[in-house]
């Protein structure tokens, strides 16, 4: 998905399990590797952004937007 030029959303990385829940301890592990270790983590365990807010649109502030 491209977002519009001076956009700014506000999120994280995250991991899921296979249960589909959330695994930080998972996206733990993987930043702590290097190298290959670091291609196999991420292969194994790959992380998503997840967006929670959208802070600007296009140069506009919305953080006052319902």
């Amino acid at each position: 998905m491209q977002l519009p030029d001076a956009t700014a959303l506000d999120g994280e990385l995250v991991v899921w399990d296979a249960a589909g829940r959330l695994a930080f301890e998972r996206l733990q592990n993987r930043l702590a590797r290097r190298g290959a270790g670091a291609a196999r983590a991420a292969e194994e365990w790959p992380a998503h952004f997840v967006a929670f807010d959208l802070l600007r649109l296009s140069g506009t502030d919305t953080t006052g937007w319902p």
